[in-house]
């Protein structure tokens, strides 16, 4: 590697710079997408939208020589005038580790879109969530669940505005060559449920139980969720929008180490104002007391089973506590 400069977008280098995002997504973003998503990441970002984007914002790139490895953009957010965002940050696989992903985030950072506002915006991937957080950069309001195939983070320039590290992020389950999160799901499910299937069953049969949830995470793993504190995997959520329009939620388990934090209680409050305006649904063992937050949190019962009492939260009366 030779020194690596950088400066700003010339005409003719959307095609390298294609080639470049193409390389990036297939090598490292495969990681955390589905090849669905990939695809999709990769048509979003078309030689004729970069090259409309860097002719129209500030763009710049990173050269080895006379090799593009890095590009990123910075425009203003919706034509605000105090307001930005990063667009299109993509380094060359072959050039991971090597500080160029600093020195692009720098670069940014000294731009005059940067420097004169008073909020930053990143649409981030899930792959570079942790990398973009390093650099000071925190979930606004809901950006920490995953929303067209990113996290939205922000950075106030002018402000000391500390970074929240308590705050969990929600991931699209995936389960692939990079991530297993079937096996950890199964044992987050575990946790939290063989107690009560040694209640009301006699016991945990290992075989059956892995049968049952074989069925489970394939019925539900295009609306699971895995839970993750600073990057490290915590929990699990699952929940879907019924056919009478109504919202279910499903699982929220958190492992025993993370438990008594209130991030349960979190997630469950989030969820909640993602789909107030629609009914929400949710179970649980007779025999849990969580029984009592739900109440709290304006569920009201509507019918049992056997084993399980349900309850209801009219749309009407959706405004989280």
């Amino acid at each position: 590697m030779g020194e690596i400069k950088v400066r700003r977008y010339q005409k003719g280098d959307e095609y390298e710079i294609f080639d470049l995002i193409r390389k990036d997504a297939l090598s490292e973003n495969i990681k955390d997408y589905t090849e669905y998503n990939i695809k999709k990441m990769i048509e979003d970002h078309n030689v004729e939208v970069i090259k409309e984007r860097a002719e129209k914002y500030h763009a710049y790139v990173l050269t080895d020589e006379d090799k593009l490895v890095g590009v990123g953009m910075i425009a203003p957010y919706w034509d605000s005038l105090t307001e930005s965002i990063f667009l299109t940050v993509f380094i060359d696989p072959d050039y991971k580790g090597k500080g160029l992903g600093r020195k692009i985030i720098e670069t940014l950072e000294n731009d005059e879109y940067f420097i004169n506002v008073n909020r930053v915006e990143i649409p981030a991937s899930i792959t570079a969530l942790e990398f973009y957080r390093h650099f000071g950069y925190d979930f606004k309001y809901m950006g920490h669940i995953v929303e067209d195939d990113c996290y939205r983070l922000e950075k106030y320039p002018n402000k000391n505005k500390v970074l929240n590290r308590n705050q969990y992020n929600l991931r699209p389950y995936i389960d692939n060559d990079y991530h297993k999160y079937k096996e950890f799901v199964y044992q987050t499910k575990k946790e939290a449920y063989k107690k009560y299937v040694e209640e009301y069953w006699g016991s945990w049969i290992e075989e059956d139980q892995r049968n049952y949830f074989e069925k489970f995470i394939n019925a539900v793993s295009d609306d699971a969720w895995i839970i993750q504190l600073n990057g490290k995997d915590i929990g699990f959520y699952n929940g879907e929008t019924l056919d009478d329009g109504s919202y279910e939620i499903g699982n929220i388990c958190i492992i025993p180490e993370y438990q008594g934090r209130g991030i349960g209680t979190q997630v469950l409050k989030d969820i909640m104002e993602l789909h107030k305006n629609q009914d929400i649904h949710i179970q649980f063992f007779k025999s849990n007391s969580v029984g009592r937050l739900y109440e709290k949190l304006g569920f009201q019962l509507c019918g049992e089973t056997d084993y399980h009492y349900q309850m209801v939260k009219n749309k009407s009366n959706n405004l989280v506590k």
